[in-house]
């Protein structure tokens, strides 16, 4: 699906097949893409071949676009099935699913998860769809992320629409209605749509809903004489929980909230959110699970009914692994989940953390801990 209207939504939506070949002509020649796929399938290359393999993958990349016409042949066949493919057969133990039976193919969502991975959130998601029958969904891509325009042109081409943050607040309501309009728009045309439950990844663990986004998505709709709970329900909001077994950003996250904490911090630059992108790719997940939740339909009274019950559902999906449980015993000095986890689990998990200082193991530790909470939270409520 392409939305026609593009003046209106033009500097937030995401490529369409008209633009196809432009932009892939232009993404093959780009430097920082021959380079980072170098780096991510031969990480060891002598630098004197660095230039011979780059630009053969600039030929390997050009040759194989030219067959490729759509958008969703492109997602499908290049980036899901090879690059995509690459990373979980590389970088997890595999990865399952849960939930996908309950919803219907030829049916348009509103997916909302936690956010843990910059890019990898949404992009396994989609791995996940396509693998059973589902097309991809638009994916929302905060501007603040757009670190350069070789990023620009690889995101949208891959269904990414752009939310703009960090404006005046005059500005920044006008766009947020605009965005309101634009996934309302995507969603009646026939297209899913991805967005975290907040801005920005949890770098705690607590995966909480920031009722601000489920307010955005209703701004547009408040003239329209359609009720909140009733615009809710014709959203067909799935709660979505990701899990993975390990966080390859972990330490980089529990050093961010150490330095919070102590008030050593550093101002967040365009470099370190692309140290994170390229941590999480590279990086080993272990297992990776993915809950999709029953469509949400019911009465809601505004938007913080809705993010609470999102959380609650979240926290129920959310699959946890010996990781999550050996962290929680060992932050609270209790073995109340012994029963979860072997002792050499223990051990090699345990050893990842070896050399940090104490402040930033704890922290680490809470982030992974934290899901455990969060279930047992939302098992007592829903019971």
């Amino acid at each position: 699906m392409e939305i026609s209207d593009t003046n209106e939504f033009e500097d937030i939506r995401p490529y369409n097949d008209s633009e196809f070949h432009k932009v892939t002509k232009r993404l093959s020649n780009n430097k920082y893409l021959q380079d980072f796929l170098r780096n991510l399938k031969w990480p060891e290359c002598p630098d004197l071949l660095k230039p011979v393999a780059e630009k053969l993958i600039g030929i390997y990349i050009r040759r194989e676009v030219s067959k490729i016409d759509t958008i969703a042949e492109f997602q499908k066949d290049l980036i899901i099935g090879r690059l995509v493919q690459w990373i979980v057969d590389k970088t997890t133990s595999g990865i399952s699913s849960s939930g996908l039976e309950k919803l219907d193919k030829k049916q348009s969502y509103l997916f909302i998860s936690n956010h843990r991975d910059i890019v990898l959130d949404a992009t396994l998601i989609n791995y996940l769809l396509v693998h059973a029958g589902f097309p991809t969904t638009q994916i929302a891509f905060g501007d603040n992320l757009l670190i350069n325009d070789f990023v620009s042109d690889l995101i949208r081409i891959n269904k990414s629409f752009i939310v703009k943050r960090n404006l005046p607040p005059r500005e920044q309501l006008k766009a947020s209605i605009t965005l309101s309009k634009y996934i309302n728009t995507t969603l009646e045309k026939g297209d899913s749509i991805w967005i975290a439950q907040k801005e920005g990844r949890s770098k705690d663990g607590a995966d909480q809903t920031n009722p601000a986004v489920i307010k955005m998505f209703y701004l547009s709709q408040r003239k329209s004489g359609v009720e909140f709970s009733d615009f809710i329900n014709n959203c067909r909001i799935v709660p979505v929980s990701i899990s993975y077994e390990l966080d390859p950003c972990d330490t980089l996250k529990g050093w961010e909230i150490h330095r919070k904490e102590t008030r050593l911090v550093t101002e967040k630059t365009k470099m370190m959110d692309l140290v994170s992108m390229w941590t999480g790719m590279r990086g080993k997940k272990g297992r990776v699970h993915i809950n999709f939740g029953t469509p949400m339909n019911g009465s809601f009274e505004n938007d913080k009914d809705v993010a609470l019950i999102l959380d609650r559902e979240i926290h129920r999906g959310y699959k946890l692994w010996p990781s999550n449980y050996i962290s929680h015993d060992e932050l609270y000095k209790t073995g109340k989940y012994a029963d979860r986890y072997t002792e050499a689990e223990r051990e090699t998990f345990l050893h990842r953390y070896r050399k940090l200082s104490q402040p930033v193991r704890d922290r680490v530790l809470a982030m992974y801990s934290r899901p455990v909470k969060n279930q047992e939270e939302a098992v007592f409520a829903a019971n």
